[in-house]
C-alpha cells in the first residue's frame, strides 16, 4: 500500500508563467529585479533549470506528472495529485489562468479548486492580478497539517503591461503597442523586468503569510518555461532558445522546516548550482514526503545529494 513517512508538512507550489532565470536579480542580473527576495533568509535560487518544453500546454503536464522531459508518451502517467490523494495529503489548486485541456485533468484531482478568474488568458478583458491569489491562499493555509497548495500565476505572460500595477512601473519607457516588430527592444525588456519586480513582491507577500502561520512549510517557485527577449531575433516563448528553456526557480523554507530537516536543506543548497531539468519536481515532492511502496526517481530529487 502506498504510504508516506513524513508528517506535518505544508508544501506550497507556486507555478509561474514565462519567467526566465537570467532576469532575476538573485541570479546576477544587472538590474535588481528582486529587491525584496534578496533580503529574505532561507531562500535558495536555482539558476540552471532546463526544459525543452516551452509552452504551458506541454510543460505543465510534464511538471505535474511522472513524465520526463525525455518521456515516451506510452509511459503510464501519474500526477503528483493522484499520489498525494492516496497518502491523504490535502490538495488545493488556486489559479489565475483558465486551464488548458492538457492539464485540467490534473487540476481536477485536487481536493479543492479556486479559479479566481476562470477566463483569464491572453484574450481576457478582466485580467485579475496575481495578488488576488493571496486572499484565498491565506484562508486555507492553516486548514490542514499535511497539505499541498498550488498557486498558478499568470506571471510574466505577454501582454506584460497587464501583469502589474503602476507602482512597479520602475523601468521606463514601457511598451505602448502590442505589435512587437514596431517596438524598441528596450521598451519590451523594461516592461518584462517590471513583471519580475511584481513577482518579487508577490513571492515576498506569500512568504510573509506563511511565516505568520508558523507552519513547517517549504515553498517551491518554478516557472513553466522561460521567455525570449530578442535573442537571435526571437520573442516570447513556444520556441527553442537558451532563454525560453531556462525557467526561473526559487525555494524558500520556514525555520521550523529547517530545524526538522537540516540534511534536506543542506542537500538543497549543495544542488542549487547544478544543471537540473524540470523532472526534479515530481520526484522531489515524493522524496520530501518519503513516499513508500511507489516507484519514483529518488536520484532526481533536489533534497537528495545524488543529482
Amino acid at each position: 500500500k502506498v504510504s508516506r513517512k513524513s508528517d506535518d508538512i505544508t508544501i506550497v507550489f507556486v507555478l509561474g508563467e514565462s519567467v526566465r532565470a537570467k532576469n532575476l536579480g538573485l541570479n546576477g542580473y544587472y538590474r535588481n529585479t528582486t529587491p525584496l527576495l534578496s533580503k529574505v533568509p532561507n531562500l535558495v535560487s536555482f539558476p540552471f533549470v532546463y526544459t525543452p518544453l516551452t509552452s504551458t500546454a506541454i510543460s505543465v503536464p510534464q511538471i505535474l506528472t511522472n513524465q520526463s522531459i525525455n518521456s515516451k508518451t506510452d509511459k503510464k502517467s501519474y500526477s503528483i495529485y493522484s499520489v498525494l490523494n492516496k497518502v491523504k495529503v490535502k490538495t488545493t489548486w488556486i489559479g489565475n489562468q483558465s486551464p488548458e485541456k492538457s492539464y485540467s485533468i490534473y487540476i481536477n484531482q485536487n481536493d479543492s479548486i479556486n479559479l479566481i478568474d476562470s477566463f483569464h488568458d491572453v484574450f481576457s478583458f478582466q485580467k485579475k492580478l496575481d495578488e488576488n491569489l493571496l486572499k484565498p491562499f491565506n484562508s486555507i493555509l492553516n486548514n490542514s497539517k499535511n497539505q499541498f497548495i498550488t498557486l498558478h500565476m499568470i506571471g510574466s505572460h505577454w501582454w506584460y503591461e497587464s501583469r502589474y500595477t503602476d507602482e512597479f512601473r520602475k523601468f521606463k519607457p514601457v511598451i505602448d503597442s502590442k505589435h512587437i516588430p514596431s517596438l524598441p527592444k528596450e521598451q519590451i525588456v523594461n516592461s518584462y523586468d517590471n513583471t519580475i519586480l511584481y513577482l518579487d513582491y508577490f513571492l515576498n507577500e506569500t512568504i510573509e503569510i506563511i511565516e505568520k502561520s508558523k507552519s513547517k512549510t517549504i515553498l517551491i517557485y518554478l516557472s513553466d518555461h522561460g521567455e525570449i527577449l530578442g535573442e537571435n531575433g526571437k520573442w516570447l516563448h513556444a520556441q527553442n532558445d537558451d532563454a525560453s528553456t531556462n525557467p526561473a526557480m526559487i525555494v524558500w523554507y520556514s525555520n521550523s522546516f529547517k530545524e526538522t530537516y537540516p540534511e534536506k536543506i543542506q542537500n538543497l543548497k549543495l544542488n542549487s548550482l547544478k544543471k537540473i531539468t524540470t523532472d526534479f519536481f515530481y520526484n522531489s515532492i515524493l522524496d520530501l514526503l518519503d513516499i513508500q511502496n511507489f516507484e519514483y526517481q529518488n536520484e532526481e530529487s533536489i533534497f537528495n545529494y545524488k543529482i
